[in-house]
């Protein structure tokens, strides 16, 4: 096992030690968590890569669409308003 050193600012460090926190295990399951994440975006990358070799470039019209839909995601009001897929 590896020891590196982290910089913590003294506030955090003071509150996680009096919660009873084990400062390498949180900051080990941090690092997992950061990896885990970056590795799913980068399949996703591939994955859009990979579509978009396939179908082409996405429309102007396809990309409001898309911002139209995440935009009632955000507010809470998505209604299902095109079910057509995209096809080549």
């Amino acid at each position: 096992m590896s020891r590196v050193n982290i910089t913590v600012p003294d506030d955090v460090i003071v509150r996680a030690r009096a919660a009873g926190l084990n400062v390498s295990r949180v900051a080990t399951s941090a690092l997992v968590e950061e990896l885990d994440r970056r590795s799913k975006i980068d399949a996703l990358d591939a994955y859009l890569a990979e579509l978009e070799r396939d179908l082409g470039p996405v429309s102007a019209e396809e990309r409001a669409a898309a911002a139209a839909w995440v935009d009632g995601v955000v507010s809470g009001s998505v209604a299902r308003t095109d079910s057509r897929r995209r096809t080549a």
